[in-house]
């Protein structure tokens, strides 16, 4: 293989969808049908069988950029650009742009006001209004992402990037879902609070020079410290060609930006390792078992071999041992951009 990178994607990331929407004026009437595609407001469709918060992939999506929201929902994207436009003109949507020469990037939408969830209940598009959807308007809201561009906040341009490398990759999840037409299902999706705040205790390291050689072997002692257990997000999958008992396959998510040290991403693949391996802590905090993979999505190929090296430490998973828990893949293979026929536009390669 010329790379060690070759095989670990899994989806089907080109998908193309069909639909036709008119481009006339919109009536109020139709305004619930397009807030209904908007990042955090669908209803929930496909709950997992051993998490019934789960919700569907269209209501857990927190960022949205508009060509993915075009995928989403389907029809012309002219016309759907003017929707998104009348929405954000009528205060039912937020959205912001990031710097770009000659004028800004592609508009980012998301929900943080709770009269849009409202207007879709109003509209029997939504049963009732979830406390898990409230904290995340609230989130949405005291996040302020227009109002960091517009100011010029960089040190929130990497956050509001992290959130996009998770809803990116839970686009292209949704999107492969169907164009599997039922061979390959997603069931389940997860993501911010409801997966923060779970620790677990792992044994302090010792490293000792081994005698007459510059190599150091790695101890572990009687002490503990705590660490974090907090993916960025959790999937699972249904795979209709397997035996009924393995068809349901869950997964860990964690976006790389490259800005993490390689000291802090030890730990973090220590505690993944100990919290699903060693102590099996999954089954309790996160309702789902077993945990097929821990998916680390990076910047580039040459951070991944350091991870991939990094993953298969002596401090990760003990002196002479190896792990397949964690599975590795890098932005540009679909976040490059690429000139799509069907658009006749340059958009990123998932999309186009």
């Amino acid at each position: 293989m010329d790379s060690p990178l070759a095989g670990t994607l899994f989806l089907p990331w080109r998908v193309h969808c069909a639909g036709i929407m008119s481009s006339a004026a919109m009536p109020v009437e139709m305004i619930p049908g397009i807030v209904n595609a908007i990042p955090g407001s669908g209803e929930n469709r496909s709950p997992s069988r051993r998490n019934p918060r789960s919700r569907s992939a269209r209501n857990r999506v927190h960022l949205a950029p508009e060509s993915a929201l075009v995928r989403l929902r389907g029809g012309n994207h002219d016309g759907m650009q003017r929707r998104l436009r009348m929405l954000w003109e009528r205060e039912l949507v937020n959205r912001f742009a990031f710097p770009k020469i000659p004028n800004h990037g592609e508009f980012i939408y998301c929900l943080d006001r709770r009269h849009s969830l409202e207007l879709l209940v109003q509209h029997g598009r939504l049963s009732e209004i979830h406390s898990q959807m409230e904290d995340e308007l609230r989130m949405n809201a005291e996040a302020d992402c227009a109002g960091a561009v517009i100011r010029g906040q960089h040190m929130k341009f990497g956050f509001l990037q992290h959130s996009l490398m998770t809803s990116r990759m839970h686009f292209m999840l949704e999107m492969a879902s169907r164009s599997a037409k039922g061979r390959v299902e997603l069931t389940a999706w997860r993501q911010s609070a409801e997966l923060r705040g779970n620790k677990v205790h792992v044994p302090e390291l010792r490293s000792r020079r081994m005698d007459g050689t510059n190599e150091y072997a790695w101890e572990e002692c009687d002490e503990t410290i705590r660490l974090p257990v907090e993916p960025d997000a959790m999937f699972s999958l249904r795979v209709r060609a397997r035996h009924a008992e393995e068809q349901s396959l869950h997964f860990c998510y964690e976006a790389d930006r490259g800005s993490m040290p390689m000291a802090d991403m030890l730990e973090k693949f220590r505690a993944y390792y100990h919290f699903i391996k060693r102590q099996q802590k999954h089954k309790d905090a996160f309702d789902m078992y077993p945990i097929r993979a821990v998916l680390v999505e990076t910047t580039s190929e040459a951070r991944a071999r350091k991870l991939m090296e990094l993953a298969q430490h002596p401090a990760v998973v003990g002196a002479s041992k190896r792990s397949g828990l964690f599975w590795f893949t890098i932005s540009p293979l679909f976040a490059d951009p690429v000139v799509s026929d069907s658009a006749n536009r340059v958009l990123p390669a998932y999309i186009g």
